[in-house]
C-alpha cells in the first residue's frame, strides 16, 4: 500500500543523503561512470510502464522538493540574510546571452512558463491522474510551486557577493544556499549534510527531466511518423537506446555549456506552440481566445528574437563545423519549424468553419 511505501522509503531517501556524507567513498565513481549509470537508468525508465520507475521516482522526489521549499521559506523569512547583489547591473553584461532583453524571459523558463510541461502533461501526467477534476490542481498547482522554486533560487544568489560565486556553477550556488538555510534548523556543525541535501534537491529537479525527456522523445517520434505495433515498438526502443549513446560518444567535453543556451529558448518556444494549440482549439469551440492569444504572441515574439540572436552570435563565433556552428544551425531549425507550425495553424483555421469541432481538429 502507498502509506507503507511512503513510511519506509521517504525517510530512507533522507537517511541515504545523510549517510552519503559519512560513507560516500564506498560509492565514489568517476564522473563518466555516473553518467553512464544514469543514462542506463533513464533508458530503462523510459521504456517500462510509468508506474514501474518514473512514478515512484517522481513521488519520492516530490518530498525532497516540498522539503526544499519549506527550508527555503525558513531561510528567507527567518535567516536574517542581507541582499548583497546590486538591484541592477546592466542591460548587457557581455557574452552571447548577456543581454537583459530578450534573454531574461527565456532564462527564467520553467519558473514562469514551461513548454516542456506542455509535453509532460500529455505523455506522463495524464497517465497518473486519478480523476479529470484533479488536473487543475496538479497542473496549475505544480507551476505555482515551480515558480516559488525559481524565487528561492533567485534568493540564493541575492544573498552572496558577486566575487564569492565567481566561477561556481548555478547548481552548486543553489545547493549551497539551501544548505545554508537548512543550518538554521540543524546547526552549523551539520553543514556538510545540509549542503549535500541542497545538492540532492537540485539534482532531483534537474535529473527528473532525463527519464521523462527520453520517454517524450520516444513517443513523439512514434506519433510523428505514425509508427504502431511491433514496428513502432522496435523503432521507438532503438531510438531511445541509440541516440543518447551516440550523443555521449561524439559530443566534445563541455559542449553541454553551448547547447544549454538553447534550453530556455526551445522550452519557451514549446510554450508558445502549446498556447497556439489551445488558442486554435478555443477558436474552433467559439470561446474567447484573447487570454491565450496575447500571451502566445508575446512568448513567440520574445523566443524568436532570442533564437535569432543565438543564430547570429553562434555563426559569428563558429570556426568551421564546430559546436558553435551546430548550435547556430539548431537555433535556425527551431525558428523555421516554429514559423511553419504557425502558418500551418493559420491555414488550418481558415479552412475550417468556426464551431465545427471534429476529432481531428480538437
Amino acid at each position: 500500500p502507498l502509506w507503507l511505501s511512503t513510511v519506509i522509503f521517504v525517510p530512507a531517501t533522507f537517511a541515504l543523503s545523510y549517510l552519503g556524507t559519512k560513507f560516500s567513498t564506498v560509492f565514489l565513481f568517476e564522473h563518466t561512470s555516473w553518467g553512464v549509470l544514469i543514462l542506463v537508468y533513464c533508458i530503462v525508465a523510459s521504456l517500462v510502464p510509468v508506474w514501474a520507475l518514473l512514478q515512484p521516482r517522481g513521488y519520492l522526489g516530490g518530498f525532497v522538493l516540498y522539503t526544499a521549499i519549506a527550508i527555503g521559506i525558513v531561510g528567507i523569512f527567518f535567516g536574517g540574510y542581507e541582499i548583497q547583489q546590486p538591484s541592477f547591473k546592466s542591460w548587457d553584461i557581455g557574452g552571447m546571452t548577456g543581454m537583459l532583453f530578450p534573454f531574461l524571459f527565456v532564462t527564467i523558463a520553467c519558473g514562469a512558463c514551461s513548454g516542456f510541461h506542455g509535453l509532460v502533461c500529455s505523455g506522463t501526467t495524464s497517465k497518473q491522474i486519478d480523476k479529470e477534476s484533479h488536473t487543475k490542481a496538479v497542473g496549475y498547482g505544480a507551476m505555482l510551486a515551480e515558480g516559488f522554486v525559481a524565487f528561492i533560487a533567485l534568493v540564493t544568489i541575492m544573498i552572496v557577493a558577486s566575487e564569492t560565486v565567481k566561477g561556481i556553477s548555478p547548481g552548486k550556488i543553489y545547493g549551497n544556499g539551501i544548505g545554508e538555510f537548512l543550518t538554521i534548523l540543524i546547526g552549523k556543525e551539520n553543514l556538510p549534510f545540509a549542503i549535500t541535501f541542497g545538492a540532492m534537491a537540485f539534482s532531483t529537479f534537474v535529473f527528473d527531466t532525463l527519464d521523462v525527456s527520453l520517454r517524450l522523445g520516444r513517443y513523439i517520434v512514434q506519433e510523428l511518423f505514425g509508427l504502431k505495433g511491433k514496428l513502432g515498438a522496435i523503432t521507438g526502443t532503438l531510438a531511445t537506446i541509440v541516440v543518447p549513446f551516440i550523443c555521449v560518444l561524439i559530443a566534445p567535453k563541455g559542449s553541454w555549456n553551448d547547447f544549454w543556451t538553447l534550453f530556455g529558448a526551445s522550452n519557451q518556444l514549446l510554450a508558445a506552440l502549446t498556447l497556439l494549440s489551445i488558442t486554435a482549439w478555443l477558436y474552433q469551440a467559439r470561446q474567447r481566445i484573447a487570454f491565450t492569444l496575447l500571451p502566445m504572441l508575446f512568448v513567440l515574439a520574445i523566443t524568436l528574437s532570442a533564437l535569432a540572436s543565438l543564430v547570429v552570435g553562434n555563426f559569428r563565433a563558429a570556426n568551421g563545423f564546430d559546436i558553435k556552428f551546430v548550435n547556430g544551425l539548431a537555433s535556425l531549425v527551431l525558428i523555421v519549424l516554429a514559423i511553419y507550425l504557425v502558418i500551418t495553424a493559420l491555414i488550418k483555421l481558415r479552412g475550417e468553419k468556426r464551431g465545427e469541432l471534429t476529432a481531428e481538429n480538437a
